[in-house]
């Protein structure tokens, strides 16, 4: 923690916990103006000015008075919307009736642990979003219960505990492998639309939510923090590409039966 004299301090205090809301933000998957503009609103409501904000996609940095400057760096991301609805709420009401900076910092905290659904709900989600996805490509109603279980192997590697122990690019491979294999055993058995299967497993990787936060970033003017997400999305993409197609290369290769 950076020293500081009595003066220097409150304003000290006040940063730390305006960069926490932030990181707490951007660790969500919030896009880069939305992280910005919500900072600058604490630090109006705390009359700390002037203060300049810059964001992007693995970190922030916070320039109040004084000289005091702050680097936060986020290591792991994700998507939670519950968090990003609860920095949101105490923005709004600190703008109206600032709390003391003790409660700010005890609301943040609590807001970065909500979840909106537990663990075994986004594997559900996932299972029958690749159920779906089968039949919307052509699978046959017999094809959604291989894609039910290869929706549920991809979402539990990537939001599981197994998951969690790899980067994010060999996470999303993995998955993307995984998923693929309940296709390869239905094609196997002789069902009529493996493809369709393959593709509603993998399509619950896709970063689509990346990109369009990408998008987003760009259309603000942050066109640094859009190119990296843009490149992440890329990156992913890739991964998963690669890792659906590793499986079902050996098992034609090796002469496995496809029928559709």
């Amino acid at each position: 923690m950076p020293t500081s004299t009595p003066r220097e301090r409150p304003v000290l205090n006040v940063l730390e916990a305006i960069a926490e809301a932030g990181m707490a933000l951007l660790a969500s998957g919030a896009e880069a103006f939305r992280v910005e503009d919500t900072m600058q609103r604490l630090a109006q409501s705390y009359a700390i000015h002037p203060v300049e904000v810059m964001v992007l996609p693995t970190g922030l940095f916070l320039h109040g008075p004084d000289g005091i400057t702050l680097v936060r760096r986020i290591h792991r991301r994700s998507v939670n919307l519950a968090v990003l609805a609860a920095i949101n709420q105490i923005s709004r009401d600190v703008a109206e009736h600032p709390i003391p900076l003790e409660e700010l910092s005890r609301r943040v905290e609590t807001a970065k642990t909500f979840r909106r659904y537990p663990r075994w709900m986004h594997l559900g989600f996932a299972a029958v979003g690749a159920a779906i996805l089968s039949q919307l490509m052509g699978g046959q109603p017999a094809d959604a219960l291989p894609a039910l279980v290869s929706g549920a192997l991809a979402q539990w590697v990537r939001q599981g505990r197994f998951g969690t122990r790899v980067v994010g690019g060999i996470s999303d491979l993995l998955a993307a492998l995984l998923a693929v294999l309940p296709a390869l055993g239905a094609a196997g058995l002789g069902w009529p639309h493996p493809g369709a299967i393959v593709v509603g497993g993998i399509m619950v990787l896709t970063p689509g939510l990346l990109m369009t936060t990408a998008v987003r970033d760009g259309i603000q003017g942050d066109l640094l923090s859009a190119a990296a997400r843009m490149l992440e999305a890329m990156l992913s993409a890739g991964a998963i590409a690669a890792g659906a197609s590793l499986p079902l290369y050996l098992y034609l290769a090796l002469g496995g039966r496809w029928t559709s």
